[in-house]
């Protein structure tokens, strides 16, 4: 038995709009990327501003006179 192969004939237009909607998709793929990698870096910000005022506040109750 010999394989045929098919070719499917999609009409210009569905062609056309199948590729704006690939490379939209590639698109929104690399700003949700971008926009995870924001998200990361601020969290690492929020973590370092809280231990810095946790520390601060260690300190300061260190160094207040206990009555």
């Amino acid at each position: 038995m010999s394989e045929e192969k098919q070719t499917i004939s999609i009409d210009p237009y569905f062609q056309s709009e199948l590729g704006k909607l690939k490379y939209e998709n590639i698109i929104l793929k690399a700003q949700h990327d971008n926009l995870v990698s924001q998200n990361k870096e601020l969290q690492q910000k929020i973590q370092e501003l809280e231990n810095k005022l946790i520390e601060s506040k260690e300190v300061k109750d260190a160094e207040e006179p206990k009555n």
